[in-house]
C-alpha cells in the first residue's frame, strides 16, 4: 500500500491524493473539494461506511467492494481513504 502523492502536499495544492490498496489505486479529492453528502454523512451521524463511501464516491466504493473486503480490510481501507481525505492522524 504505497501511497503516491501526500496527502499534505495534496491539500496544499488543491489536488487529489491517490493511494493503493489490494493493487487499485484509489483518487480522493483534496478537503475542500469533498462532495457535501460527506459532510451531510457526518452530521447526521450515519456511522464510518456511510462516511468512508462519501469520501470515495460511488465507483470507487464499487471496486473496494468488489475486492470481497473483510472487516478488517474496511478498516485499513478507512484509515488510508480518511489519510488521503487530510483526516488522519498528524502525529500532533
Amino acid at each position: 500500500m504505497k501511497k503516491t502523492m501526500p496527502a499534505k502536499k495534496a491539500e496544499a495544492t488543491n489536488a487529489p491524493s491517490e493511494f493503493e490498496f489490494k493493487d487499485v489505486t484509489y483518487v480522493v479529492q483534496s478537503k475542500k473539494k469533498l462532495p457535501l453528502a460527506l459532510l451531510e454523512a457526518i452530521e447526521e451521524d450515519r456511522g464510518e461506511i456511510q462516511i468512508v463511501r462519501a469520501i470515495v464516491g460511488q465507483e470507487q466504493w464499487a471496486a473496494f467492494k468488489a475486492s470481497d473486503p473483510t472487516i478488517e480490510d474496511f478498516e485499513e481501507f478507512a484509515a488510508l481513504v480518511s489519510e488521503a481525505a487530510g483526516f488522519g492522524d498528524t502525529g500532533n
